[in-house]
């Protein structure tokens, strides 16, 4: 007969699941404070080392936050955005009772580069407006998103100021587009000197990479989308069918 093996956890991951059930046993809220650090070592007998790296494995899932010589606390609830959703990322974040800031990177016309002008069905080194924006959920950056869109389809899009306006509701107001359909692709990158200066995080830190591509009802393009977000203040999920 085959012997069973038998699999234990590792000490770190028991310590995690402690904290997840004292979380939800003492109905710990975002902003709430943890007890001490001494105090549950010496209830879960465990040593501080193991305390701390499961404490860090929690700070990078996004479940708690540490504050220098003050302690550990439950983090804000991260974002959480449905692939399937058309919602305009301003929409999707207020609808979760959140407050949505845009800050303005860059905006500015661009020829289009032969695989871009494919996408948006241009023709090649045609106008593209591109839109670069930091998108900050309650005050915190959580996503930096680039936005292309054909001049010729939206001219004088270049003239909003899209650090207030928001991108859809200018779409869809000024110039009758009805978002219809879409697709995205979703995988993890790495932060780059720039992209971590602007979320604040480490330059290295794994950030979700997105790109997709929208169309109206007679399936013609409307937008190329690519954003890096960091995966402690956001999640996607999908829907099975």
């Amino acid at each position: 007969m085959t012997p069973v093996k038998i699999f234990h956890s590792r000490p770190r991951d028991e310590i995690v699941e402690r904290i997840e059930c004292l979380m939800i046993e003492q109905q710990l809220k975002p902003g709430d404070r943890l007890p001490g650090e001494r105090e549950l070592c010496e209830a879960w007998n465990c040593n501080r080392m193991t305390f701390r790296a499961a404490v860090k494995r929690l700070i990078a899932e996004g479940r708690l936050v540490n504050m220098p010589s003050v302690g550990n606390f439950v983090a804000p609830a991260r974002l959480e955005r449905y692939l399937q959703d058309l919602t305009s990322f301003s929409d999707f974040v207020m609808l979760q009772g959140r407050k949505i800031e845009n800050r303005l990177v860059s905006q500015g016309l661009l020829p289009a580069a032969a695989r871009i002008a494919e996408k948006l069905q241009v023709k090649e080194s045609s106008d593209i407006f591109q839109l670069v924006r930091l998108r900050a959920v309650d005050e915190t950056p959580v996503s930096l998103e680039s936005v292309m869109l054909p001049c010729q389809r939206f001219p004088g899009i270049h003239r909003y100021n899209f650090e207030r306006l928001s991108l859809y509701g200018v779409l869809e107001r000024k110039y009758g587009v009805i978002f219809c359909s879409g697709e995205e692709e979703i995988s993890l990158t790495y932060a780059d000197a720039n992209e971590a200066e602007l979320l604040g995080v480490q330059e290295g830190e794994a950030l979700f990479y997105l790109k997709g591509l929208t169309w109206d009802e007679q399936h013609n393009p409307i937008e190329l989308i690519k954003s890096v977000s960091r995966v402690d203040q956001i999640r996607f999920a999908g829907i099975l069918q």
